[in-house]
């Protein structure tokens, strides 16, 4: 029976050093691993933004961004991670990935061992004490803990990632861009940008923006509401009638160009699944030549570069709040849009693109960005027409 134990013992001891080993490596790598970073003399492609880096003296491609811990711009960039103390982007997403994979499976052996070690001392409880070495159950009780928070830590940034680039094609710093985009959707100083950036882009006015429900939908949702919600619906409708805010254009209505559909965002980040287990697999493009998704040509009624709003903005002034729908205006047939009130209310809704921040706080300089080194008040767009 004692071998048998010693046995299961040392065969433990042997996996988990091969798991720990493997963790190490694969750390070693992500960290060694270069991101990528533009070629010189970079040159955008029409429709797109001309964006300058001042550090670099060189043109971004799209989804580049200049990362103010590692001095360079980052083809792709997700964000600047300090554990790794390198930068998550083109061309070591995968390795970062392989690296949280190695880590939670590796935290999540040892809290299985340590649980079970737990429930042997619950067992053994009534045994003497001085059969118990109070040295290993006090390093037990004190590492249990550690690892769990651990173990839940990755896990959540490992499924953070997942969802990020598989479900919807984004990086992390694509994201914050989206939700900035979704908090300022409503302002008039969002929509005067877009429209002053369609023109550059097609030398014409913004044409009118439809939502993606047909009329059929609308009729059915519009039977769905009572009377009161229809009367305050009609009511906003009023209120931004020649308004420079579209009146159904909604945020659900925009289309992200690089979301391809969820085989081809795995595919392209991480490679084909024959490449994932392997420690040099690694995406199938060049990180540079940034591919549309089909909806995003076809169905795209802005037909603007992400973000659409990038370019010189002016700063906002009272006389621009006050253009939106007062708020006193929000209180609509003795009962207020709760929603539209917050939006109102949030101080982000007409901050620029640099100071603006998430719900959890993070900005633009939090994802590792450097903001110094973006030139946006030059960024131009390569117009698709003759000057």
């Amino acid at each position: 029976m004692a071998n048998t134990w010693c046995d299961s013992n040392q065969s433990e001891q042997i996996w988990f050093q091969a798991y720990l080993t493997i963790s190490w490596i694969s750390y070693f790598i992500a960290i060694r691993k270069d991101p990528g970073s533009p070629p010189i003399n970079f040159e955008p492609n029409q429709g797109e933004w001309r964006r300058w880096c001042k550090k670099c003296q060189n043109y971004k491609p799209e989804r580049s961004h200049h990362c103010k811990s590692c001095q360079k711009c980052v083809l792709k960039m997700d964000h600047h991670c300090p554990w790794t103390m390198n930068c998550v982007g083109h061309g070591n997403f995968p390795h970062f990935l392989r690296f949280l994979l190695w880590v939670i499976w590796t935290s999540g052996y040892i809290m299985v061992q340590l649980s079970k070690r737990v429930i042997q001392y619950y067992e053994e409880r009534n045994l003497p004490a001085y059969l118990i070495p109070r040295g290993e159950m006090l390093a037990v009780v004190f590492l249990l803990p550690i690892d769990f928070f651990m173990f839940i830590s990755i896990l959540i940034l490992f499924i953070r990632c997942l969802i990020n680039f598989m479900v919807k094609g984004m990086t992390q710093i694509e994201v914050w861009e989206s939700e900035r985009i979704e908090g300022q959707f409503h302002t008039e100083r969002f929509w005067r940008q877009i429209r002053s950036n369609y023109f550059k882009l097609h030398n014409k006015a913004l044409p009118k923006l439809t939502s993606w429900r047909t009329e059929n939908e609308r009729i059915r949702a519009a039977e769905e509401l009572s009377q009161e919600q229809q009367e305050e619906e009609e009511e906003q409708e009023e209120l931004l009638e020649q308004g420079v805010v579209p009146q159904e254009y909604t945020y659900e209505d925009l289309i992200f160009p690089y979301d391809l559909g969820f085989w081809k965002n795995i595919t392209t980040s991480i490679g084909y699944p024959y490449q994932w287990i392997l420690p040099w697999g690694g995406p199938n493009n060049d990180g540079y030549h940034i591919e549309k998704s089909e909806e995003f040509i076809e169905e795209d009624q802005l037909g603007l570069p992400w973000p659409p709003d990038s370019g010189h903005q002016e700063n906002t002034t009272s006389s621009t709040i006050n253009r939106d729908i007062e708020l006193d205006q929000i209180q609509i047939n003795g009962r207020t849009n709760i929603q539209l009130l917050k939006k109102r209310l949030d101080p982000r809704s007409n901050m620029k693109r640099t100071e603006w921040m998430n719900d959890q706080g993070e900005t633009l300089d939090d994802l590792g960005v450097d903001i110094d080194a973006e030139d946006a008040d030059h960024e131009e767009l390569l117009l698709n027409h003759p000057e």
